[in-house]
C-alpha cells in the first residue's frame, strides 16, 4: 500500500503495514507519520518512532509537532488491534504476548528505513525495552 492522509489527524499520513494472520485472522499495524514538509526546516537531528501505551493509539498531534521542531523526524505506530488497526472481527487491544507487537515494530523499522529512536509510552515503553533488549540480545 501507499501512504495516504490520515482519516484521524488533518496534515498527517498513514500507511497499513500487513502482518501474517494470527489466531483471529487477518492483522495489520498502521505507521503513521507527520510528513517532511508539514514540518519545520531545518537540519535533521535524527528519526523518532512512537509506540502507544495499552488501549490507546496514536492521537497526540503536539507530541509529533515538538519533536519535528526540535529537528526529528517523526513517525508513531497503531499496534496490531488497536486505533487505526483494528479491524471488525477483532476484539480491541488483545494479544496473548506483547511479543506479537515485536513484527509490528520491525515492519515499522523497515518501512522507515533509518536509525530510529524508539518512544513509548506506558506499555508501549515496556514494548519497546523489550524489543530492543531482543534486538541487541541483551539479558538481565
Amino acid at each position: 500500500m501507499a501512504w495516504q492522509p490520515d482519516r484521524l489527524l488533518a496534515g498527517f499520513e498513514a500507511l497499513e503495514l500487513a502482518a501474517p494472520d494470527d489466531y483471529e485472522g487477518r492483522v495489520v499495524a498502521t505507521l503513521v507519520r507527520l510528513p517532511v514538509a508539514a514540518a519545520p526546516q531545518g537540519a535533521v537531528r535524527g528519526t523518532v518512532l512512537y509506540v502507544h501505551g495499552f488501549i490507546d493509539y496514536f492521537f497526540q498531534r503536539h507530541m509529533s509537532e515538538r519533536f519535528a521542531a526540535e529537528g526529528y523526524a517523526f513517525y508513531a505506530l497503531d499496534l496490531r488491534k488497536h486505533g487505526r488497526s483494528l479491524l471488525p472481527h477483532q476484539h480491541p487491544c488483545f494479544c496473548k504476548d506483547l511479543s506479537e507487537y515485536y513484527d509490528d515494530i520491525s515492519r515499522a523499522l523497515a518501512e522507515i528505513g533509518a536509525d530510529v529512536l524508539l518512544a513509548g509510552h506506558s506499555t508501549g515503553g515496556l514494548i519497546c525495552s523489550l524489543y530492543a533488549a531482543k534486538a541487541t540480545g541483551a539479558t538481565r
